[in-house]
C-alpha cells in the first residue's frame, strides 16, 4: 500500500464533504433569501428540504466515512509495518 498516497486520497474525500456540505448551506441560504412566492416555491422548498438537502448531506456523509476508512486503513498499515 502507498500509505501517502491513501492518505492524501482521504484528505482529498474530507475536503470534498465539507465542500458538499458548504454549498448545501449557501444553496439553501440562497432559497431562503430569494424573492418567490407561491404554491411553485412552497413544493420547491419542499423537494429540496426534504430530498436534496438529505441527498446531499449524505453523500458528504458517504465521502467523510470513506475518508476514515481510508485513514484508517493507513493507520493499520503502518503499525503492521512498525
Amino acid at each position: 500500500m502507498d500509505t501517502e498516497r491513501v492518505q492524501d486520497l482521504a484528505r482529498q474525500m474530507a475536503e470534498v464533504a465539507d465542500r458538499v456540505r458548504a454549498i448545501e448551506t449557501r444553496l439553501s441560504a440562497q432559497l431562503a433569501a430569494t424573492e418567490w412566492v407561491g404554491s411553485d416555491r412552497t413544493r420547491f422548498e419542499a423537494d429540496w428540504t426534504a430530498q436534496h438537502v438529505v441527498a446531499l448531506r449524505q453523500a458528504a456523509d458517504v465521502l467523510d466515512e470513506a475518508a476514515h476508512v481510508a485513514a484508517d486503513n493507513v493507520r493499520e498499515q503502518e503499525g503492521a509495518s512498525a
